[in-house]
């Protein structure tokens, strides 16, 4: 069977590609199914949330016991192509760049464990060619269209869709951490991404979209056992970059009206964060978890003429969230629940549920022989992230209108960013998707087929074109492909992936050029060809 399922990767790896398969985040998937499959290593995973997942979380799933290992846990060398031939598509990829063309990036990585000490060096280099995507024309039917994206979407957050017109070399600390460990607390310094939440492809709060920052961190290694269940949690305190360079829009809309662009507080930002996840000892198999974060500048700046100065600017933001696993079904379900503008609690996230965004999602596993080695699993996920009152985005307060988009803010104005990427969901502002998968998985092997449909920030559109009869200028990218994962020994891992995007009514504007009402418009809309190989070796030290 691995014979056909290299035979397809190597016939995938000529076509195009969506998400980085080899990343440790995507890698806790094989122990979270490994407790779905009910057999007789799932005891291990019991007690596993999958809630609160990062580099750290599967090293010490997978670390040998230390009295049988040396001081080297393990050695790891990772390598990844990606390509785009059009539109600069990628999501949930950390380092790599929304970019067109081709780009590479390079990991080594070596991990340490002595006594209390524990240490992971594993630095990430960045090359990418950063070719000119299509030019944007703007919206032939309004000369203020630009004007408008800068009000509702820019001057609200940083949110990049390429970073400035030369290719990039960029080294990056990558998914690095020292820590000290006592008992089951650990605690330390580190630059690896934190995924907090049991989605798949979105989560609200944290996700691997950008990055990693440097932050402070306090966690359990495993699940605390209490009288009243067990425990998992992680706090940060972390310090959030911003970009060197303008948006690409920037070169758009400067020469015609420079005041409309908001100077923004380039000083660094503090990031506090945590989540608690707890497993009640009366109902088995559920976890349920609360999360916030809250962003503040580091400095204020001074009043400037005719701009409003805000003390103490802050970004609030909270969700709840659950996770039921269904071992004896081979079967899970999830969901998250937040609000974009404060730490939620019971009174407020009831009493204002129109800006309540979520993540529903679910998976169910169909073992293929007795012993669960090989399975079909079939998982499905929607996310929501655009305003449920349409009122809230296009009524206006002092002739201005109102700004409530999922990780934009008004005092805070780079958003819930890392670098001009999003901390949480790769979909962004005021979007919606529905993601299906159907795979075959056999240990580390697997093929996967994915289906999703995203439509971008429809508050901006609902902005544009309510009650304007538009009802075909929606921004909804499409996108089919396939993702193989192959195991060619005890060492060494390939991925690839390969994927189709149709891209509808790019950036809200229809060009029309004499089709249909609801056909598609060679002026306005685009079909990204996308793909992505993957690499990882790894030696443990034991060995």
């Amino acid at each position: 069977m691995v014979k056909y399922v290299l035979g397809l990767l190597l016939l995938s790896c000529s076509v195009f590609a969506q998400t980085t398969l080899l990343d440790d985040i995507s890698l806790l998937d094989t122990h979270r199914n490994a407790q779905l499959l009910n057999g007789a290593d799932s005891g291990s995973y019991q007690n596993q949330s999958f809630m609160i997942r990062s580099t750290s979380a599967l090293q010490q799933l997978v670390s040998v016991p230390h009295k049988e290992s040396s001081i080297l846990q393990n050695v790891t060398l990772r390598h990844t192509i990606h390509y785009n031939d059009v539109m600069p598509l990628g999501y949930n990829q950390g380092t790599l760049y929304p970019a067109v063309g081709f780009q590479r990036r390079s990991s080594l990585g070596v991990h340490l464990s002595w006594k209390f000490l524990d240490i992971n060096l594993q630095p990430e280099w960045v090359i990418a060619e950063n070719s000119p995507p299509p030019v944007f024309v703007g919206n032939p039917q309004d000369g203020n269209y630009i004007t408008r994206i800068f009000f509702i979407i820019n001057n609200q957050i940083d949110y990049y869709s390429r970073f400035g017109e030369e290719p990039l070399k960029t080294f990056f600390p990558g998914q690095s951490r020292i820590a000290f460990q006592v008992k089951n607390i650990a605690t330390g310094i580190s630059t690896e991404n934190n995924w907090w939440g049991a989605g798949y492809k979105n989560s609200l709060m944290m996700t691997n979209e950008a990055a990693g920052f440097v932050h402070y961190f306090l966690q359990t290694r495993k699940p605390v056992l209490t009288p009243i269940g067990t425990f998992e949690g992680k706090g940060l305190i972390g310090m959030l970059e911003n970009p060197s360079m303008y948006s690409p829009e920037d070169k758009y809309f400067r020469p015609l009206w420079a005041g409309g662009i908001e100077n923004k507080n380039n000083s660094v930002r503090m990031l506090k964060a945590f989540i608690v996840n707890w497993q009640p000892k009366w109902v088995p198999n559920l976890f349920v978890g609360y999360s916030v974060a809250r962003q503040t500048y580091f400095t204020n700046v001074e009043p400037q003429p005719g701009k409003e100065f805000i003390a103490n600017p802050k970004m609030d933001l909270g969700a709840f969230l659950f996770r039921v696993a269904l071992p004896k079904d081979h079967a899970e379900i999830y969901a998250e629940f937040g609000q974009p503008d404060k730490l939620v609690g019971p009174a407020s996230f009831f009493g204002d549920s129109t800006k309540t965004g979520f993540i529903i999602g679910g998976r169910k596993l169909f073992p293929l022989n007795k012993r669960n080695k090989s399975f079909i699993q079939f998982d499905i996920e929607f996310a929501q992230l655009q305003l449920m009152d349409p009122a809230l985005v296009i009524r206006a307060t002092a002739g201005e209108p109102n700004r409530y988009s999922w990780y934009t803010s008004t005092q805070v104005r780079q958003g819930y960013t890392q670098n001009a990427k999003m901390l949480g969901a790769s979909i962004g502002p005021g979007s919606n998707s529905q993601t299906i998968n159907l795979s075959w998985h056999k240990g580390n092997n697997l093929i996967r087929l994915h289906a999703e449909r995203l439509a971008r920030n429809n508050d901006f559109y609902l902005y544009q074109y309510y009650a304007t009869g538009y009802t075909n200028r929606y921004w909804v990218n499409l996108m089919l492909g396939a993702e193989a994962q192959v195991e060619l020994g005890r060492h060494l891992l390939l991925g690839g992936s390969v994927f189709q995007t149709s891209v509808n009514n790019y950036m809200w504007v229809r060009l029309e050029d004499g089709s249909g009402w609801s056909d598609s418009s060679s002026k306005s809309d685009y079909t990204n060809l996308q793909w992505q190989v993957s690499l990882k070796y790894s030696l443990h030290g034991s060995r």
